[in-house]
């Protein structure tokens, strides 16, 4: 799935349920964690540590798992690659800011509180009403400030803002209202059918072997798996709500991000050379024209190139050594002897020869002269 594009609620819940999957390791260490830090509180509980600071301690280690948890499993998602040990690390200054945020919200609550409770009752049954649905209203707006906080390194003043961004409009605002309604609903279904399977189908089908007193190992082992269940969809949910953050996350900033160049080719089919330079079938490739990229623009362009020391020293070795199969060997009969020259070699050929024509005539008169002027000596 490409978080870069628009995805619907429907799918985003189907692709929760993949990421817990996939996440499945990572989540398991996550409850391990859990459970060891949540084991301090009361361990210090016995050693007579004071209610307030194991309250305080509480609640700081929750804020702490949750931006944990909402890393762990954006890291899965956008494949980021950050390990579950980074993933704590890293969540240490969020989980500050994380604790100043629930402390602005508080006082945003107390505010529309008291401001609700002075409308309530003025108004009766129609103040309460507006008070619910400003209450509600405000709860969508700023329901991104902590996984903004956990995911993008802001502050909470940033994240509020950043929260009332992503919700301003009224699309936005239902789409994001309906995705918590679905997040809101997976646990609470769950448990829902645990109880009427408690309280009805166990008494109804398996009264016989069901005792609370004196449980057989079968039990445990169903109420193990109906407590895992429950965690799975726990995760479900988080990774859903996860997905759908970042998926408006990527809408609002998608202008900072480089899309992939795509044109819709139209037009008649042509040839096309492939990667061995065989012309490929005549439906494989088209044309460019004008109008068919008329509405691209170019945001970023990059080339990648590599170094393959092994790939270049085997193509020169081709071009530069050639294999004695593909060498062509000719005899001297197939061999035709050829002549290149140009004008100037032409005319002076010409000038030779005719003064080689001129020369051989001259030559018999003067053997003629030099014969009778020639002195035969004798002993």
């Amino acid at each position: 799935m490409d978080l870069k594009e628009r995805q619907s609620i429907f799918r985003l819940l189907w692709e929760g349920l993949r990421l817990v999957n996939r996440s499945g390791s990572v989540l398991i260490v996550f409850m391990l964690v859990t459970l060891l830090l949540n084991a301090v509180g009361p361990i210090a509980q016995h050693f007579g540590v004071s209610k307030i600071l194991i309250q305080l301690y509480s609640m700081v280690i929750s804020s702490f798992l949750l931006v944990v948890l909402f890393r762990v499993l954006a890291a899965k998602a956008d494949n980021f690659g950050e390990s579950f040990s980074n993933s704590l690390s890293a969540a240490v200054i969020p989980t500050v800011y994380t604790l100043v945020l629930n402390f602005f919200l508080g006082i945003i609550a107390a505010g529309l509180f008291l401001a609700g409770s002075m409308v309530a009752y003025s108004l009766k049954t129609v103040g309460l009403i507006l008070v619910l649905l400003a209450g509600l209203f405000v709860f969508v707006r700023l329901c991104f400030a902590g996984i903004a906080i956990a995911l993008k390194d802001q502050g909470p003043i940033q994240a509020i803002i950043y929260s009332w961004q992503l919700t301003r409009s009224v699309g936005a605002f239902l789409r994001t209202f309906f995705m918590l309604v679905l997040m809101m609903l997976l646990p609470v279904l769950y448990v829902a059918a645990f109880l009427r399977t408690l309280y009805v189908v166990i008494p109804l089908y398996f009264a016989d072997s069901f005792n609370l007193v004196n449980l057989s190992p079968e039990w445990y082992a169903v109420a193990l798996g109906g407590g895992l269940l429950f965690l799975v969809v726990s995760f479900w949910s988080t990774a859903s709500f996860v997905l759908f953050f970042l998926n408006c996350d990527y809408g609002e900033n998608r202008g900072s991000y480089t899309p992939d160049a795509q044109a819709a080719l139209l037009s008649q089919q042509t040839q096309v050379f492939g990667a061995d330079n065989n012309v490929l079938p005549a439906n494989l490739g088209k044309p460019v024209h004008t109008e068919d990229v008329s509405g691209v623009n170019v945001v970023k362009s990059s080339v990648k190139t590599g170094h393959d020391a092994a790939g270049v020293q085997e193509h020169l070795s081709q071009v530069y050594q050639p294999q004695k199969n593909d060498v062509v060997e000719y005899t001297d009969e197939d061999r035709m002897p050829t002549i290149l020259f140009d004008d100037d070699m032409a005319k002076q050929i010409e000038a030779n020869r005719q003064l080689f024509e001129q020369k051989k005539k001259e030559e018999p008169k003067k053997d003629n002269g030099e014969d009778t002027q020639t002195i035969k000596m004798s002993k």
